[in-house]
């Protein structure tokens, strides 16, 4: 019997739990049909903002502006792939406006990046709990689909209250850094009712296992899929299965 690799992230099932992390292989209309002809479990777009954003300081958030991928999410989607979006913002306004459209432009879920380092210092997202609770609340309310938050390393508010607020805001998926000072912690008091995606230090299909093991719903692969390319997906799958005793076909 062949083992279930998917997964179910606030409803929305997965065919294979670990997907690219935004911003690896995934910034071009190329890079991202190259991803949804491989069997990542979703298709996670680059970050993106509401206007072309190019700065010295912060080159990682470099994007053609939401205009320009908002076309590929229909592609995509029309194809049978899970499409994330992942969008920044320097006001709650445009993270709305982003929401709002890439929800409506057929993505299954939207990934609102707070641990970006642009983020963190125009936003400073988690400088008042009053604040993020208006932020969480409202993002969440203007996306018709479901929304995942990316938590910085040490989002600086605590784990207990941020569950709190995503509870209230009807937020149920987290990514967060796979280490036990991010999800396994978050996991513990939060009293493990989100679905995490674990993001970093994934190469192996033994990493993957691993993530899961220890409470994550799936996996984000970022270095790996740069060096090795979207054929990734086909081997941690294949090394899963031989990890559960499944011979190859």
């Amino acid at each position: 019997m062949t083992a279930d690799l998917g997964a179910t992230l606030a409803g929305v099932r997965l065919p294979f739990c670990a997907m690219n992390a935004s911003g690896a292989r995934s910034g071009t209309a190329a890079e991202l049909r190259g991803l949804a002809s491989s069997e990542a479990g979703a298709v996670v777009l680059k970050t993106t903002t509401v206007h072309p954003f190019v700065h010295p300081q912060y080159r990682s958030l470099h994007n053609p502006g939401y205009d320009r991928l908002l076309p590929l999410v229909g592609e995509l989607e029309a194809t049978g792939r899970v499409v994330v979006a992942s969008i920044a913002g320097a006001t709650q306004e445009e993270l709305v406006t982003l929401a709002r459209a890439f929800a409506e432009g057929g993505a299954a879920l939207v990934e609102l990046n707070l641990a970006d380092a642009w983020v963190t210092a125009t936003l400073a997202p988690f400088e008042s709990r009053d604040d993020f609770r208006r932020l969480i609340g409202a993002v969440a309310a203007a996306s018709s689909r479901p929304l995942a938050l990316k938590l910085p390393e040490r989002p600086g508010l605590p784990y207990a209250f941020l569950g709190a607020a995503l509870a209230e805001a009807g937020v149920r998926v987290v990514v967060a850094k796979n280490d036990f000072a991010g999800f396994e912690k978050l996991l513990v008091e939060t009293g493990r009712v989100l679905d995490i995606v674990a993001v970093g230090g994934i190469r192996s299909g033994y990493d993957v296992g691993r993530a899961l093991a220890k409470g994550a719903a799936a996996v984000q692969v970022g270095s790996a899929l740069v060096e090795e390319g979207p054929g990734i997906f086909a081997r941690l799958a294949r090394e899963m299965r031989a990890a559960r005793g499944e011979r190859p076909a």
